[in-house]
């Protein structure tokens, strides 16, 4: 449905699809398997690494509904945004 309207919509996980037993059409058609909608057993069964939902930004400890795919090893991601920075080449 278009909208006449030039504002920004929240993705809603394709309610429609997902309500009806089908996956977000996003995780259906990524072909990189980046993104999954599929049970946390399944991720744990399936994958090496292990899904975290937590994060820092500094000294920042945030926890969100996203989960990254990360080692083993690691319980959380450390974002530092310096590692984004580009060096000036004088």
């Amino acid at each position: 449905m278009k909208s006449d309207l030039e504002q920004m919509m929240k993705c809603d996980m394709c309610y429609d699809r997902t309500s009806a037993g089908k996956r977000p059409m996003c995780a259906t058609v990524c072909p990189s398997q980046a993104l999954a909608y599929v049970p946390m057993d399944t991720i744990l069964r399936m994958r090496p690494e292990k899904p975290t939902n937590v994060f820092f930004f500094g000294n920042e400890h945030v926890t969100t509904k996203v989960f990254m795919m990360a080692p083993r090893e690691v319980n959380a991601i450390n974002v530092d945004i310096t590692d984004f920075m580009w060096e000036s080449q004088s």
